[in-house]
């Protein structure tokens, strides 16, 4: 049942990566998987039921929450390791992010369960950065603002690697996270 599941998210990633969501079918999604029409039906509903399904499949939420709850309360390391983490899982599941901001605004029920994603990572850091204040670690500051903008730092570096490839900037992802992250945290620091 679970490898069933599986064959039919994977094969809509494949067809979407090459296609785009609007222009996957049902029928090529049950063909690439191996499948009927019927068996994808009764898994996901739908196609939306499916995209929902890869967009659970491909949080990164999970990956932050851990690296998180396991912070040393030193900004530079934490969000340095937050930083590198969110660049290795963009490398390994960036596509996925690319379609959702390509295919955006295509269905609205798809565009609010894939705003999910970023909101839940824009609140752990804000349950982060609220504590690191507490703590007399961060200085008094707009949290949401400046949650917002690490992750807007971090997508944005991705995506234009992922567009333009070395035509903007040269900058490898490691001295990018490296010298970012310590601007960052340093205008944060009390």
């Amino acid at each position: 049942m679970e490898e069933t599941r599986d064959r039919i998210l994977q094969a809509t990633a494949s067809l979407m990566r090459k296609k785009g969501f609007k222009a996957v079918t049902t029928r090529a999604i049950a063909e690439e998987a191996g499948v009927n029409e019927t068996t994808l039906f009764r898994h996901f509903g739908s196609k939306k039921g499916i995209v929902s399904a890869l967009v659970d499949k491909y949080s990164y939420v999970p990956v932050f929450r851990q690296i998180l709850n396991r912070a040393q309360w030193e900004l530079e390391k934490d969000l340095l390791a937050v930083a590198e983490a969110y660049q290795q899982f963009m490398r390994d599941h960036g596509d996925m992010v690319m379609i959702a901001l390509r295919e955006a605004g295509a269905f609205e029920e798809l565009d609010e369960k894939a705003a999910l994603v970023p909101k839940e990572f824009r609140d752990s850091l804000m349950e982060y950065f609220a504590t690191m204040e507490q703590k007399g670690l961060l200085r008094k500051t707009n949290i949401e603002s400046q949650a917002m903008t690490f992750i807007w730092m971090n997508l944005g570096f991705y995506v234009s690697k992922s567009v333009y490839g070395d035509r903007v900037t040269k900058l490898d992802a490691q001295s990018f996270l490296h010298h970012s992250v310590v601007t960052f945290a340093r205008g944060l620091a009390p």
